[in-house]
């Protein structure tokens, strides 16, 4: 018996099932593409738009960023300005040059009181992707590796090849990362063109190449309008001194130990200070220094955070002790080892509770404490956790096409098959 109208020849069938194949792998690659696109950092294509302000965040990976400054275009005109020429291999193996003026990343880091040693991390963001940072680099990779202008490579660039040739060297200029506000970037040309700006692209990252052959073009983000720092390690959330009060004879001296945690904080350094030099001194080292009769107080503060603590020198309860020594010296009429000695004693102790309880050390979550030389006082409203990026395996999903392929295709063979001795 013959089943009328279900034979398929072979070839039939071989195009019947590339056909199912490809309409299996675009249904599966539309699904994923806008999850994958999402996670690389990459622009969406979208036409971007000028920003006519720059912020500047900074924050702990996992913590809010808080917002350091908002620069505007007068703003810029009055920072130290860049003109320089930037060249870059763009992914059709072309030569890019650009002529730029803007300002260094690193003058904009310092005008915005944020320790360069500390950054970890750069998130660009563009008015060019809907979601997510467009670019991230790491501070090494662009502000640590010396990167070049090479005013040669034009003219020694072999476009067949797609790499430049060994002279392509001579006559390198180092050069600095600049936030551009304004550009002229041009392929195929021999030499930057100052003459005539584009404003739309502002503002722009421009770092150079490190080497005359790496494609780096895609790199320079443009129209970004934020950027986030993440700063390595952890920020300071406590501080605590050996000592909340002492009592010395002028002319004692006396060192006081501060303790900075977590022991894991980045920057554990920290400022001392009196309230009244003329009673007690205090230097760097935190060694105290009474030089005059009355009551001054010792506070040490981090210089990340700008959280403290303090200690009373000469405390209006309190009562004399010997320099150096833990033990306090009572003094006062009456046998030092009598009633009233045990009564001064007793309300000696009394008062030290009283005035720990008063000069507990103020702890404070790592998300309210600060993470530079700066002290935050207001958080952004828009202040939200950077997300980390899970990047998908694409080879998974090329797996999974793969198998119902040959899923199919086995299972049409064994069809075929059957149908052929059904037809016999």
């Amino acid at each position: 018996m013959k089943l009328r109208g279900l034979e398929l020849k072979h070839g039939q069938w071989n195009a019947f099932a590339l056909v199912v194949m490809l309409f299996i792998l675009f249904g599966l690659l539309c699904i994923a593409g806008p999850g994958m696109a999402s996670t690389t950092g990459c622009g969406t294509g979208l036409q971007g738009v000028p920003a006519d302000t720059l912020t500047i965040k900074v924050g702990y990976f996992g913590g809010p960023y808080y917002t350091k400054k908002v620069y505007t275009l007068s703003d810029f005109d009055k920072l130290p300005q860049v003109k320089q020429a930037y060249i870059f291999i763009d992914s059709m193996n072309a030569v890019c040059v650009d002529a730029a003026t803007g300002v260094k990343l690193t003058d904009l880091l310092a005008d915005a009181g944020i320790d360069v040693n500390s950054v970890q991390k750069f998130y660009f963001y563009s008015s060019d992707i809907k979601h997510g940072w467009y670019q991230c680099l790491d501070k090494p990779y662009l502000l640590d590796k010396p990167r070049f202008y090479y005013p040669n490579l034009p003219s020694k660039w072999d476009y067949e090849k797609g790499m430049s040739t060994a002279e392509a060297i001579y006559g390198a200029i180092r050069v600095d990362p600049i936030i551009a506000y304004k550009d002229n970037w041009q392929r195929y040309v021999s030499e930057p063109d100052f003459s005539v700006y584009d404003t739309s692209t502002r503002f722009r990252l421009l770092f150079g190449q490190a080497d005359p052959n790496t494609q780096t073009a895609t790199q320079s983000v443009k129209w970004v309008h934020a950027i986030e720092i993440m700063l390595g390690g952890m920020p300071p959330t406590e501080i605590a001194l050996d000592q909340n009060s002492i009592n010395l004879k002028v002319g004692s001296t006396v060192r006081l130990t501060a303790t900075v945690a977590p022991y894991d904080a980045t920057d554990k350094s920290v400022i001392w200070s009196s309230s009244d030099p003329g009673v007690a001194t205090v230097d760097k080292n935190g060694l105290v220094t009474i030089v005059g009769p009355g009551t001054a107080i010792i506070t040490v503060s981090t210089v990340v955070g700008n959280l403290t603590a303090t200690c009373v020198v000469n405390g209006p309860n309190q009562v004399s002790a010997s320099a150096g020594t833990g033990s306090q010296k009572i003094e006062g009429p009456g046998n030092p080892d009598g009633p009233q000695a045990a009564r001064d004693n007793h309300q000696n102790l009394a008062n030290k509770e009283a005035e720990a309880a008063v000069l507990t050390t103020k702890v404070i979550s790592p998300s309210q404490a600060g993470s530079q030389p700066w002290r935050v006082f207001e958080m952004s409203p828009d202040a939200v956790p950077l997300q980390q990026i899970k990047k998908q395996n694409a080879l998974d999903i090329y797996a999974a096409v793969l198998f119902g392929f040959l899923f199919l295709f086995g299972s049409g063979r064994r069809y075929m098959e059957y149908a052929r001795e059904v037809a016999k």
